[in-house]
């Protein structure tokens, strides 16, 4: 049984319907290698072998007219396919906005003979062109709009791969759009001009800036889903504070006040490690409890806190943004801090209502952002942010 037909071929397409030129001169100079299209896809297209000779190919619009929601026929009407057989043209294919036809006649008349005609049939493909376009704009401004606040450098920092690969995938769908549009757009205006369509045209140079954008576009779809299921098995499971044997590079609430520590709800008081090409240490560190001096409390708070070590300072300083937007919604209000030697910057926010805090800490290419509740108002800055930054100095 034999599983590939030695009549049939498959190439990849080098230029898109919307550059009709380089698309018909790029199926006539296949047609002269014994390549005769059956199917044209819109990153591949069938052929069957034959004895090559020369055969003209012309895209025609697929429809004159209606709504950007409604389907693209499948196939012409009968009439328009009898129309166009009377002059020595048969319908192949369809392909997105458009119909192909073929000729093995050199002297049959051109399907369009008026130019200013021809830009008219091609409404609907200049529509649906810049929809396309629009789209890929709404797209990448939705993508920098969810991710925008807070997220954007540190999910660099924590996933480079990820993130360079979401927006050159994105990119990549831009600039496709833009030539398409570009193409179609360069076609009409030539035809309003009164200037004939040139069915020569170098379909190579085109190719070459098609497949570009189509390789850097399709590798960064394929490395995003790599990256995204690495990034998902690199996450992990948290771990219970008790486990964790290493010293931690901050304070914790057993270094904020002298007693005994009595940690609340265990699944509070956890501990996430990862590792990034930017960042060799992540620490997402949650802790809840109390300390008790002679059966008294004298400290009863929780902390979140957000540890990177990254490879450079300036990642460092560019996280303090981001850092500050996960938590903006709790803590807004900048405050004044006491004088924190050791420190290279660092940043207080309070809520409102005064309830939440937040400090931020820089110190060379090590960044940490810590939130407390300071429900009675007793846990501010003076008392709290020294003791924060002297463990983080040293650490």
């Amino acid at each position: 049984m034999k599983l590939l037909n030695p009549e049939i071929a498959y190439r990849p397409v080098p230029s898109p319907c919307y550059d009709v030129e380089a698309c018909e001169s790029w199926l006539s100079h296949m047609a002269a290698q014994g390549l005769f299209v059956e199917k044209l896809g819109i990153r591949l297209a069938r052929f069957r072998r034959g004895t090559p000779c020369s055969v003209r190919y012309r895209l025609t619009a697929a429809r004159l007219k209606g709504g950007w929601l409604d389907v693209v026929p499948s196939e012409p009407l009968s009439t328009e396919k009898a129309l166009y057989a009377e002059s020595g043209w048969y319908f192949v294919c369809a392909q997105q906005e458009f119909f192909l036809y073929a000729c093995e006649d050199p002297c049959a008349p051109e399907p369009h003979t008026d130019p200013a005609v021809q830009a008219l049939s091609l409404k609907m493909a200049r529509r649906s062109a810049w929809w396309e376009f629009f789209g890929a704009v709404i797209v990448l401004v939705a993508q920098f709009a969810l991710n925008g606040h807070g997220r954007v450098v540190q999910l660099l920092v924590e996933a480079p791969l990820l993130s360079i690969c979401i927006y050159l995938y994105f990119f990549g769908a831009l600039f496709l759009a833009s030539r398409d549009l570009y193409n179609i757009l360069k076609l009409s205006r030539r035809l309003r001009q009164g200037y004939a369509p040139d069915h020569r045209k170098d379909w190579r140079t085109a190719a070459r800036i098609h497949w570009i954008g189509q390789g850097v576009t399709m590798g960064a779809l394929l490395l995003l889903i790599l990256g995204g299921v690495c990034f998902l098995a690199q996450s992990g499971t948290r771990q219970p504070l008790t486990e964790y044997p290493s010293p931690l590079p901050f304070a914790t609430l057993q270094d904020l006040a002298d007693g005994t520590l009595v940690r609340d709800d265990p699944t509070f008081n956890t501990l996430e490690v990862r590792h990034s090409l930017l960042a060799p240490t992540i620490l997402d560190y949650e802790e809840s409890g109390k300390i008790l001096q002679n059966g008294k409390v004298v400290l009863d708070t929780s902390l979140t806190v957000r540890y990177y070590d990254t490879r450079s300072p300036w990642l460092a300083r560019l996280l303090v943004n981001d850092l500050h937007e996960n938590q903006s919604l709790l803590a807004d209000e900048p405050q004044p801090l006491p004088d924190l030697p050791g420190t290279d910057a660092a940043y207080g926010y309070s809520g409102k209502e005064g309830v939440f805090r937040q400090l931020i800490l820089v110190q060379g290419g090590r960044v940490m952002s810590v939130l407390w509740i300071d429900a009675d108002g007793t846990q501010n800055f003076d008392r709290l942010a020294p003791r924060f930054a002297d463990a983080f100095a040293v650490a």
